[in-house]
Formats: C-alpha cells, structure tokens, sequence
C-alpha cells in the first residue's frame, strides 16, 4: 500500500488517481512525499520515499501557460510525471497508459498536436518520451484520431441532441447508471414520457428559432426499447430529424418486428444489439435475462435494415480468456457495422462492486483488449473512439471499432468534446462548446428519474436560460 501525501491539497484528489494505479499492484508498504514549489518560468517538484534511505528525487518543468488554468492544467501534468517516474523507478512498474489518467487520450493528442510550440516536441514524442505511454496504445490512439479528422465537427452551428431514458428489463450486476428495473417502477414510466415530451417540444423550438443545425441524434439509456413500441413512438415523434438517429436498444429481448418498424418510420438508422458477451452462463451471472439465441434473433431482424453496434466486455466474472475470445469471433463473424469492446469497470453502486467483486489482474484483461484489437483489425474493423474509466480492469480503455464509413458521430462528438449538446431526459447534462475559448459549460437536469417529473418546469426554465 502506498502511504501518499502531498504539501498542497490542491492536486491531491487528482494526483490520487495515479497512485491508485501503482497501489492495486503492490504487496508491501510504500511511503511517497510529494512537495513543489514555483519560480519565475518554472515548476520544481521533489519526490521522496522511504524505499531508499534518503530518496529524493528532484525535477524542474518549465511553465509555458498563460492564465491561471492553463497553468493549474500545466502543474499537474508536469506532477503527474514526476509521481510516475519515481515510482516505476521505486516498483519497477510502468503501465499501459504511464502517467495518463484522463477520460480522452485522444482529445489530448489532438491538442498537442495543434500546439507544438508548447510542448516542443510531436504528440508521438510526448506520449511516449514524457508520459511513458506504450508503443501499443499509441499506435491505437494515432490510428482512432487519424480516422476521427474528416468526421469531427466543425461549425459550432452545428449540434447534437441526447434523450435518455432510464429503464431496462433488469439490472446488470455491473451496472452504476441511474437506470431502473422496468417490473418495479412502471408507475413512473407514463409521467416521465409526459415529462420529456414537454422537453422534446422545448428542444424543437430552440432548434427552430436558432437556426441550429442537427449533426446527430442519440436516444440512450437504460435500454429506450424497454419502455415498449407506444411510448417510445410518442417521444420518437417529438424527436427533431438528424441525418444521424441513434436508438440503443441495448437487449435483445426488447426487440421485435413491431419495434423495429416503428424506428423505421420515425428515420431511425442507427441501433445497438448488445450481447456484452455469447455465453449464457454468465449472461446469467451479470443479470441480463436473455440467452445467446436472442442475440442472434435479433440482430437478424435488423441487420441490413439499420447500422448494428454490438458491445463486448471484457473481464466479465468467471469468464477466461477462452470465453471472451469467442465472443469476439462470433461478433466478428456476424459482421455488424460497429463493435464496441468495454474493459469491465465497477463503481460504488453496481452489484458487483457491493459484493466485493475484484476480477483478475492486467495481464489477462491485456490479453483480452489486445487480442479483441488485432481480431478487428485483420477483419476491416478501424478503431474511431475511445475513452477511458476510473477503476477499469488493468487500467485499459474502452474502444469503439467501425467498418468504414459507418463510424457514429455522436461518439465521436460526445468523446472529442467539440461539439454542442442539447441534452433531455433524467439525468442528461447539455454542454455548450465556444470554440473561440476552448472552454465548455453544463446545464444539468435532475438526476433521478422521480425528481425529474417532479421539477419538469423548474429544469426547464433553467435549461431555456441556459441556452438563451
């Protein structure tokens, strides 16, 4: 266990991300001090440790930022790196990711690359010589920015719309979303789809009386197919049109014939078949009340009708590498547009994580993404998006394949962070992107779904202000 502390409080919370990393892989006591100081141009940081008798290390990062963000933004990257290279120094540990702890390693290769006079070197450089990131990940993060460049957005008139709707048939063991088991909450499914039409019509009219231009629309949850054909047609026909309309229709028992048409008539062109896995013996296990058979008879509904995501975890419990491979080569051999490959994580309020549920170490969830990245590849698949999650199987990420030309923009916009969100629903947050600033602002809606219905006016008040 590493015993960490800090001379500021400033970064401890973020700093503690990286030490956990190196924490879950150690056997003995480790004491870390870390103190920094600033002078004109620079950042001095010095590491000690009682590994050593008298260990102490010493480094100093000139400070390039202008304003007070940029360089807050600056510091803790630079203590970021001076943690990570006394402590792989002390453990003989590296990781996958080095010091990199953020949500979008993607958005900040970009970044880096439009700003070489900051960093004094290429973003491959800087990945690699700097943040110790593998030659692996680096070459998954150059191929998904590679793809993502004549699909970003670039006109802030441009926008996306998100609907969330939160309820499933049942709630998986992995799951911490705020999404609720259809049996024991029906009362509430007809006051929210009330609710949220209201918003709907709200969404419109601020789309009309702009002149916004829709770039895609996302309906997610939960699983939206749950609530049944009649209310989903009811907020689907409130929805504005998007050359791009996403319904994730996550389990495949929510799927049939009557389903399918009605998101056929609404334009809908873009749906989600979510195995997780092929084997029924954990379907079982993470609570999805379907087996493998259902997967494959819904995917035959609608293969050749919309663009198909399928998404597969990987360290489900019980599972081996076996398991997880044929997974991946059944999805493979389907051949739906988009496979999303998910590294199992577990925060406070899924089941798993309440039971205790630990998992295996990195080198098997390593095998797992790696054999799930060379299999699509050699199939056609490109890598488009990806993301990154606290407390995440081997501190590994999240990827979403294409064949190409069927890459989802919505992902890409939601992950990229360039592109404006009106957002309704429980629980959905909107986020306005000034270009110009580089700078986004949230409006937030109530999270639970209950609180939703019962402040409707207030979030919407608050949300016609917002984007006033």
């Amino acid at each position: 266990m590493i015993h960490f502390t800090c001379c500021n409080q400033e970064y401890a919370g973020d700093l503690m991300e990286l030490i956990r990393l190196f924490d879950s892989r150690l056997d003995s006591d480790l004491a870390l001090d870390v103190s920094y100081s600033r002078s004109p141009g620079a950042f001095c940081v010095t590491v000690r440790s009682d590994k050593f008798e008298n260990f102490a290390k010493s480094f100093v990062y000139p400070i390039k930022a202008d304003g007070d963000l940029l360089r807050k933004r600056e510091e803790k990257r630079f203590l970021k790196m001076a943690i990570y290279n006394s402590l792989s120094f002390l453990t003989g540990i590296r990781l996958p990711y080095g010091c990199l702890t953020g949500i979008r390693p993607t958005k900040l290769y970009a970044e880096i690359s439009a700003a070489p006079d900051i960093y004094g070197k290429s973003a491959r450089r800087v990945f690699v010589e700097d943040y110790d990131v593998s030659e692996r990940k680096v070459e998954l993060i150059e191929r998904i920015v590679d793809v993502q460049k004549p699909l970003r957005n670039k006109s802030e008139a441009d926008m996306d719309v998100f609907v969330f709707i939160p309820f499933c048939p049942t709630r998986c063991a992995y799951c911490s979303f705020v999404s609720l088991p259809l049996d024991k909450q029906k009362k509430l499914v007809d006051p929210y789809v009330e609710c949220l039409s209201r918003e709907l019509k709200q969404i419109n009219d601020l789309i009309s009386s702009k002149g916004i231009n829709v770039r895609a629309v996302y309906i997610g949850g939960g699983t939206p197919t749950s609530i049944g054909v009649q209310n989903l047609d009811k907020i689907l026909s409130h929805c504005p049109t998007a050359p791009e309309f996403t319904v994730e229709a996550g389990r495949p028992d929510t799927i049939d014939r009557d389903m399918i048409e009605m998101l056929l008539s609404h334009d809908v062109n873009r749906i989600s078949v979510n195995p997780q896995t092929f084997n029924d013996a954990t379907l079982e296990l993470i609570g999805r009340k379907h087996r493998a058979r259902d997967i494959y008879n819904a995917f035959a509904l609608v293969k050749g009708k919309m663009t198909v995501n399928m998404d597969l975890i990987a360290m489900l419990p019980g599972e081996a590498f076996e398991d997880f491979k044929r997974s991946v080569d059944i999805a493979c051999a389907l051949a739906p547009e988009n496979i999303t490959v998910h590294t199992l994580y577990m925060k406070k309020g899924s089941r798993l994580k309440n039971e205790g549920f630990e998992g295996a170490g990195f080198e098997l969830a390593s095998k797992m993404v790696d054999y799930a990245y060379d299999k699509l590849s050699a199939a056609g698949y490109r890598p488009y998006y990806m993301y990154r999650q606290k407390y995440t199987s081997g501190n590994l990420e999240n990827v979403g394949y294409s064949l190409p030309g069927n890459e989802c923009l919505y992902n890409i916009d939601i992950m990229e962070e360039d592109t404006s969100i009106i957002a309704g629903g429980a629980n959905a947050i909107s986020k306005k992107w000034e270009a110009d600033k580089n700078l986004i602002t949230r409006c937030a809606n109530y999270k639970e779904p209950l609180e939703y219905i019962k402040n409707i006016d207030l979030m919407l008040s608050r949300q016609s202000e917002f984007w006033k």
